[in-house]
């Protein structure tokens, strides 16, 4: 049996990779990965409820954006290197809606998963999540494909979550 005793693995250019605490708590500081929010002061659908569709989402409340990989100005994640990405995405639907409400997460301008909800006078949460296998420069978006969103000034009844996961 073979102990390796580190505290810290690097790259050699001294960029830290991945730590471990005298806990034996590991870290890894650079995981690609984001957090963002759709809220009332996005840039192409101000109003509530958002009903914008066909075009990428720009989520503008960036709450974490680990390796700089989202773009509140195109609304895409960024894949910086190749890997299996795990992807989430959650919205309220808007209590007055008339049709279903549907939106698509793509990968470089395809539509590889969706989230569904049918008409309802309540307000309801859809969502999807979905692994994607990506190459680096790879891009993931999402648009909402009909009916509305619901949203607020601090954006919390939505999200949009990428992270690599290996």
């Amino acid at each position: 049996m073979s102990t390796l005793k580190v505290q810290n693995i690097q790259h050699t250019n001294g960029t830290s990779g991945i730590t471990v605490s005298s806990g034996g708590i590991i870290t890894q500081p650079a995981i690609p990965c984001c957090q963002c929010r759709l809220t009332t002061s996005n840039v192409h659908d101000t109003s509530n409820a958002f009903t914008t569709t066909g075009t990428d989402i720009r989520f503008d409340r960036i709450e974490i954006n680990q390796g700089n990989c989202y773009s509140e100005s195109t609304g895409r994640f960024t894949v910086p290197v190749a890997g299996i990405y795990e992807v989430r995405c959650h919205f309220l639907t808007h209590n007055d809606s008339t049709t279903n409400n549907q939106f698509s997460i793509f990968k470089n301008g395809t539509a590889f998963h969706r989230g569904y909800h049918g008409v309802d006078t309540q307000f309801v949460e859809f969502h999807a999540h979905a692994l994607v296998e990506c190459v680096a420069g790879n891009y993931i978006t999402v648009q909402l494909d009909q009916g509305n969103i619901y949203i607020s000034d601090d954006g919390i009844y939505s999200s949009f979550f990428v992270k690599l996961v290996g």
